[in-house]
């Protein structure tokens, strides 16, 4: 009889995770918690969520969120600009650090473009490389955007970008990307001059979605190869041994025969 031994042990879990936000109590900084660049932002008198800062900067806040499988993003963002390469919006629906200079990331971007072909679209981050995954339709938020957005994720990591300009949403396309497994923080970026520092407003945020449970991580990975305590490729029974994935995890285990 064979018996195989996990002396590391990984328990796979399913959680719910959601907030919604409407600042309707006129604050964001309880319920839920907003940090970050707070200091150049407020809520406004229509308790919407305003950029209001004086200067040429880039500013964001974040708050907790996990959701990532079966999810679903909502917001809705507003500039009173054309945007352009100096003056653009990202929400990140998943970061893994608020550095979002180097962070494991997924963000929708709010223009951004030259010329007047400012669109919707959604990245992959990991670290400094940024990778286009849905391109939306050129245009569309070239004046004054006033937009509601949705983003949706199944269990497996099929995406899909939704626009919202008059009621009814409309999808601006669809990606398969499963590189991104955690989540620790929803934010939102915005990059401006000193003639756009006050010309952000975002609002009705509701974020719906489970955590990605380390039983899906395991069905997904791959073993690239199996050692033993002298790092030498081994298939021995009765000996420790460590399996590594590609995703950079290590198990070790033992095969009692």
């Amino acid at each position: 009889m064979k018996t195989v031994l996990f002396l590391l042990f990984s328990i796979p879990f399913s959680l719910l995770a959601q907030f919604t936000d409407d600042f309707s109590d006129g604050d964001f900084l309880a319920g839920p918690i907003w940090f970050g660049d707070v200091a150049s932002f407020e809520v406004d008198s229509d308790y919407i969520l305003h950029l209001n800062d004086s200067i040429a900067s880039s500013s964001s806040l974040f708050t907790s969120s996990n959701a990532l499988m079966n999810a679903e993003w909502i917001f809705d963002v507003r500039l009173e600009f054309s945007p352009s390469t100096n003056n653009y919006a990202k929400v990140y629906l998943v970061t893994n650090s608020t550095d979002l200079l180097n962070t494991e990331g997924v963000y929708v971007k709010i223009g951004g473009q030259s010329g007047n072909v400012d669109d919707l679209s959604l990245y992959i981050q990991t670290g400094t490389n940024h990778t286009q995954i849905i391109d939306g339709t050129d245009g569309l938020l070239t004046n004054n955007p006033d937009v509601k957005v949705k983003v949706t994720r199944d269990d497996v990591g099929n995406w899909e970008l939704f626009l919202d300009t008059n009621g009814v949403f409309f999808s601006e396309g669809t990606a398969f990307n499963n590189n991104i497994i955690q989540s620790d923080y929803f934010g939102i970026y915005c990059k401006y001059t000193i003639t756009r520092s006050d010309k952000f407003w975002f609002d009705n945020f509701l974020v719906n979605g489970t955590v990605l449970s380390l039983l899906e991580h395991k069905k997904s990975k791959r073993i690239l190869k199996i050692i033993d305590v002298t790092s030498r490729e081994s298939r021995l029974k009765n000996q420790p041994l460590f399996y590594i994935y590609d995703d950079g995890t290590v198990e070790k285990k033992i095969t009692i025969d």
